[in-house]
């Protein structure tokens, strides 16, 4: 969790200042408990939480209650995080992760889907009624949340109900609803305390009741007012912010005894207090005395239902002791802010109070070291907002600001920001003497130009890097590795990658397995499938039951070695069919979802299957995928018509060979615009009948062999070629392509011939003696043989696995209709939530069910 728990945490109610007022709190109760939005808007003061906080103080059993306090900076994904965190407690029944539907709340597609699936998780909750109370509104600005804030008015059904509480109106369709009579308002004017109000509150406050006119005079029925005048004896209204400010500042803060004066004005850069953080603000060792003394005054703070007792201070008590702070002790504040920020545990908090503090080196570091985890979770509008906040000038010296924004260059593919971004920290890093900065430095400049453009990345220096954290080797690593791949240095780029993997063996960060990933670049390339698999198997045990897309990138890179490196399409199959679940646990991240099209189409192609290769080439256009320039869109184009070739379909790879040849050199991957070409145009001519300009073409594709094992279609090229030529008769010279086949299946292209499927009969029927070397020849009978129908065995149902249940799967539903929560399972079976919450959603899926209750019932009635 990211965030302050605070954050969520409703104010816990208390005694004489929350005396009931039937007047508000009755149409206030029945509005909460029926209406579609409550708005309860109004200026500072004038006792908007104090009424939501006597609403709890007899809250209806039954009802559900997620509270979201919102901080000024708070995002979409931010505020989403909490409110997933706030519903936990109901174990909502959710059927995609939910961190990872905030992930995706950023961009429109994603914050529609958010709002859908929580709907659908509301619906099916296990509760009479719920209310959702977002407080303090008004500090949030960001648009994206008030458009979230508006679709979820719009399908919120009957059994829930949202609740805001501001300081002015939010930019929503208020009128819409008004209208439809499904708002219910609480302003100013009602929240207002009435003569009979005030003479209830002087009865209870044990004032004499004389005073009653003049205290109403006086405050005009604001409660701020209100109460300050109960305290303190003078004169003046009371009935504005700024004369209440003075006066709080002169008539109370100036009059309380000095210790506790002093204690007050020390913790007032604190959001929340609890003793161990204001002893660690102030250093005395009694700061739980002082907190209890001051609540037990009453001075003007709410109580939150914490688990260590918690008070906040009403935001206009606090103005007026940071005024009195900054007047007298304005040596003393950037001290205290500091302070206050070694103790928080919120990101965006702490970075806050170092930039108020004037540590903006502090700040930036703080920001570098979320940037990952954010940026994992999808959070970067939380990024870049962050990254704003840093004053311009300021913010060129700080060697961690250039850094965190590398980081989002990257993630946004804004390669040439990320390239500059590099380039300035190892250049400050540098001058500063700090080796692991200018590491970084030096490892992300070599990654941008990977996706620029690969001249001068020998020259960065990165061969002897000096630093102690794996970062850097690892980023370096990849980035070389690439490099290596790229020119034919594959024995290099094996050696690189190992030690790549002994660095990022020592590290325990899902973001930094991430980035060294070589994947599915590399998966094909000789001797690099050991290597492949002995990252995926250390990304899954890192990843764990986290929902991250680390996980689904691991599955989906294991696919794609099985059935390229192994020739193991069953295996491939198993892969993809987990990679899936993940996804649609994920959400469908945009970027694996793709990948793991790609594994379908090539398994479908290798299988034979033209139909099914078909529907998957088919869904990979239709994707967002071929939508990002033309590199992805030439990336895609190139792996259908391999696997159209495969297939016999020559529609599928005469349209994807068009696009091959109208894509410039430059958007293709360096070095394989025109031997790609070349291999679409043979198995064009090939699918003719015109075998002579087949071998032509794939003869000039063999004119390369470094590319054309980079390619993925060395193997199946070269017996694509050795067919093409024993068609026109030449039997001798068909085996010339065919030498070393041996070799190149031992380093990893045994699934590559099952890609030359089509040619499989020409070359099983022809007489290799004599022309092949005896290994090479087994080896081609040996790869040929596995070339003759697959059949998909079919999975029989189990009996004791009823629905397709999992012996795990039916052992969750057995707790769920006995009633326990996802805690009381994760408690019984040893589990982590993340775990309980895919499980429940398995479940439901499986049974066709949309909520726990649904589940078993069908439970008690079929097991």
């Amino acid at each position: 969790m990211s965030f302050a728990r605070t954050k969520i945490q409703p104010p816990q109610p208390r005694g004489r200042v929350l005396l009931a007022r039937p007047r508000v709190d009755a149409p206030l109760r029945a509005a909460l408990l029926a209406q579609r939005l409550v708005l309860v808007s109004a200026p500072a003061g004038w006792g908007k939480s104090a009424l939501l906080a006597r609403q709890l103080q007899d809250w209806p059993a039954g009802v559900a209650l997620a509270w979201v306090s919102a901080d000024a900076g708070d995002d979409l994904p931010r505020l989403l995080e909490c409110l997933v965190a706030a519903l936990e407690p109901y174990d909502l029944p959710w059927r995609s992760a939910p961190e990872a539907l905030v992930a995706g709340a950023g961009e429109p597609t994603g914050r529609a889907r958010f709002t859908g699936e929580l709907i659908n998780a509301l619906e099916a909750a296990e509760v009479a009624h719920g209310v959702i109370v977002i407080d303090d509104l008004h500090r949030i600005d960001e648009p994206d949340v008030h458009r979230f804030l508006d679709a979820l008015v719009e399908r919120l059904g009957p059994r829930w109900t949202l609740a805001l509480v501001t300081r002015h109106d939010p930019p929503l369709a208020l009128a819409r609803w008004r209208a439809a009579g499904e708002l219910t308002e609480l302003r100013a004017d009602a929240l207002r305390w009435t003569r009979d109000e005030l003479a209830g509150w002087l009865a209870a406050a044990g004032a004499p009741a004389q005073r009653l006119d003049a205290l109403l005079a006086r405050t005009e029925g604001w409660a701020a007012g209100v109460q300050l005048a109960l305290r303190v004896e003078g004169g003046g209204s009371l009935g504005s912010e700024r004369a209440f400010t003075d006066f709080l500042a002169s008539e109370v803060i100036d009059t309380l005894e000095p210790g506790l004066r002093e204690f007050l004005l020390q913790v007032s850069v604190l959001p929340e207090l609890t003793a161990a953080r204001a002893a660690a603000v102030t250093g005395r060792a009694d700061a739980a005395r002082w907190l209890e003394r001051i609540e037990q005054m009453g001075l003007f703070v709410s109580a939150l239902d914490a688990a260590e007792p918690t008070l906040k201070l009403h935001d206009l008590f606090r103005a007026a002791l940071e005024q009195r702070l900054l007047q007298e002790q304005p040596q003393q504040l950037p001290a205290l802010l500091r302070r206050a920020a070694a103790g928080e545990g919120d990101p965006l908090r702490r970075i806050a109070l170092l930039l108020r503090a004037g540590d903006t080196a502090g700040a930036a570091q703080v920001l570098l070291e979320a940037t990952p985890a954010w940026i994992t979770a999808g959070a970067l509008p939380t990024v870049r907002t962050t990254l704003a906040q840093f004053d311009t000038a300021t913010r060129e010296h700080l060697p961690a600001w250039h850094l965190a924004r590398c980081l989002l260059a990257w993630a946004q593919g804004d390669f040439p920001t990320m390239d500059e971004s590099a380039r300035t920290a190892q250049s400050l890093g540098r001058a500063l003497a700090d080796a692991e900065v200018e590491a970084m430095g030096l490892g992300y400049r070599a990654i941008a130009l990977n996706f620029l453009s690969r001249r001068g990345l020998r020259e960065l220096g990165v061969e002897n890097l000096r630093a102690r954290s794996p970062a850097p080797h690892v980023v370096t690593g990849v980035a070389l590795a690439w490099a290596d791949i790229d020119e034919g240095r594959f024995d290099e780029a094996c050696r690189r990658y190992a030690g790549t993997l002994t660095h990022l063996e020592r590290s325990r960060e899902p973001h930094l397995w991430y980035q060294g990933n070589l994947g599915t670049v590399g998966v094909h390339i000789p001797g690099m499938g050991p290597l492949i698999e002995r990252w995926v198997q250390g990304a899954l045990q890192v990843g764990g039951d986290q929902p991250l897309t680390l996980r689904a990138m691991a599955l989906v890179t294991r696919g794609w070695h099985r059935l390229l490196v192994g020739g193991d399409i069953e295996g491939a199959r198993a892969a993809l069919a987990t990679t899936h679940e993940e996804l649609r646990w994920l959400a469908e991240p945009t970027g694996v979802n793709a990948l793991a099209t790609v594994l379908e189409l090539q398994i479908e192609a290798a299988a034979g299957d033209a139909e099914a290769t078909r529907r998957a080439a088919r869904q990979l256009l239709d994707g967002p995928s071929t939508g990002q320039g033309h590199r992805a869109r030439w990336i895609v184009a190139n792996f259908i018509a391999g696997c159209a070739a495969a297939v016999g379909d020559a529609a599928l790879l005469a349209e994807q060979a068009a696009v091959l040849q109208a894509t410039p050199p430059e958007g293709a991957l360096p070095g394989l615009h025109g031997i790609v070409l070349d291999i679409a145009q043979g198995h064009l001519a090939w699918l003719r009948g015109d075998a002579e300009a087949a071998a032509a073409a794939w003869q000039r594709a063999l004119a390369d062999p470094v590319n054309l094992v980079r390619t993925r279609l060395d193997a199946p090229t070269r017996l694509f070629l050795a067919a093409a030529r024993l068609r026109t008769g030449r039997p001798a010279e068909a085996a010339q392509p065919l030498a070393g086949l041996q070799t190149r299946l031992q380093q990893g292209a045994a699934g590559a011939l099952l890609f030359a499927r089509p040619v499989a009969g020409l070359l099983r029927a022809a007489d290799w003696h004599g022309l092949l070397e005896p290994a090479d020849r087994a080896a081609l009978e040996q790869g040929l043989a596995r070339l003759g129908p697959v059949a998909v065995p079919a999975r029989p149902a189990s009996a004791a696995t009823p629905a397709g249940l999992s012996s795990r799967e039916l052992e969750v539903l057995e707790r769920l209709a006995a009633g326990d929560s996802n805690k009381l399972i994760a408690r019984a079976f040893d589990l982590s939530p993340h775990t309980v919450k895919r499980h429940v959603a398995n479940v439901l899926d499986k049974l066709g069910v949309g909520s726990r209750g649904q589940a078993a019932a069908w439970y008690r009635t079929n097991v």
